[in-house]
């Protein structure tokens, strides 16, 4: 393949970076109920859950008009998170969508689309991201962040349009199988939570939490240090994507809370790390995935009383410990089992299927765009079961 050498800011439109405004500019006493002559506000849920849709808060039209007219968004723009742990997801916003702004943790970039392929560009700059990490210093403004001007001054190397489109097709094929085993873990997931909510909800406390409850070690690993590992297992954290690290701190059926910002859990079947904010824990008697269910119909709760208001925003243990709760029979717990257990050992089989195909897709990326592989080798790299 032949490459031509551009500057990163040279295939975007000019003035194609719009970095959200100040925080102060965007208030929550600004915001407003959805109406006729309102914008939406897109948050960094967009990019990182890959939906438009995302997000409730809107602003006055005139609002809009008097302050926040530069930071609307417009067709075939790309949205990137640029705050927190999760910096870098990036989305292409295309029509259909709501009229709104950009907020504080988005930029927008415009790219020529006469020089680069949209497709092709979404996995384009996860490279360029990746160079300016290691090349600059974060930028104040926006925690973790590489500063702008570095990152438009990243160089690259651009095959012809025809390439480009081809290999953001597969690229692109790939995403979609990931989207869909989400999609089917989503169904899973609330077919589980409807039987525990239909069996479950009505009974009276028998027990307490920590008469079922088993704890894992605390980890030792931040954040911060497993967004570089390669590893083969995942790593839950406090955010929503999920990690990799090169060995497993447990096994088996294991839930994941946050101890910090809000009160997530996830449920994983199989080997898995976790991070120092991440607490571990299991239940005795097969009751794990019960516990993981019961946990999250708690969550509202736990929101409300753990991490809101002007207090302590962390998860006190001792207190969700001591928290009554029905401990279901025996009898009661097989028939339960019998129907749940086949759901989330299904949604952690596609857990680990959609990090293998990341993998694949972060080995073979650079790869592709350098020239060292083709098209022809990208697709013999992949099994059967992920051709699409």
């Amino acid at each position: 393949m032949e490459f031509k050498k551009y500057k990163f800011k040279d295939i975007c439109l000019e003035k194609g970076f719009v970095r959200g405004p100040f925080g102060s500019a965007l208030k929550k006493s600004l915001f407003v109920p959805k109406g006729e002559d309102t914008y939406k506000v897109y948050e960094q849920c967009v990019p990182l859950e890959q939906n438009k849709n995302s997000g409730h808060y809107y602003i006055t039209g005139e609002y809009f008009r008097k302050a926040l007219s530069r930071f609307e968004v417009k067709h075939n723009d790309f949205l990137v998170s640029c705050s927190g742990v999760n910096y870098g997801a990036i989305y292409l916003l295309q029509e259909p969508f709501e009229k709104g702004v950009i907020n504080q943790a988005l930029l927008i970039i415009r790219i020529d689309d006469t020089i680069v392929d949209y497709n092709y560009f979404k996995y384009l700059f996860r490279i360029v991201l990746s160079r300016a990490i290691t090349t600059g210093t974060g930028d104040s403004t926006i925690p973790n962040f590489p500063a702008m001007d570095v990152i438009k001054n990243i160089d690259v190397q651009l095959p012809s349009l025809d390439v480009q489109k081809r290999i953001g097709k597969i690229l692109n094929d790939i995403d979609i199988k990931i989207a869909t085993n989400n999609r089917v873990n989503d169904n899973l997931s609330k077919m589980a939570y409807d039987i525990y909510m239909h069996n479950f909800l009505s009974q009276k406390p028998n027990g307490r939490i920590k008469d079922i409850l088993l704890e894992a070690d605390k980890s030792p690993i931040q954040v911060g240090t497993a967004k570089t590992s390669n590893g083969k297992y995942p790593f839950f954290t406090s955010g929503a994507t999920i990690l990799k690290w090169d060995k497993p701190f447990v096994n088996g059926r294991n839930c994941y809370l946050n101890t910090g910002g809000n009160a997530d859990v996830k449920f994983y079947v199989g080997e898995a790390a976790y991070s120092t904010d991440t607490w571990c824990i299991s239940a005795k008697s097969k009751m794990s995935d019960y516990l993981y269910l019961m946990l999250l119909s708690l969550k509202p709760e736990l929101d409300q009383k753990f991490f809101q208001g002007t207090g302590l925003k962390h998860l006190q243990k001792p207190l969700l410990k001591d928290r009554p709760i029905y401990i279901p029979e025996k009898s009661e717990l097989e028939v339960f089992n019998g129907n749940v257990r086949p759901m989330f050992d299904s949604i952690s089989e596609n857990i680990r299927e959609n990090q293998q195909l990341i993998s694949l897709s972060d080995w073979l990326l650079p790869m592709l765009m350098n020239g060292q592989a083709t098209i022809s080798d990208w697709y013999g790299k992949l099994s059967f079961k992920y051709r699409i």
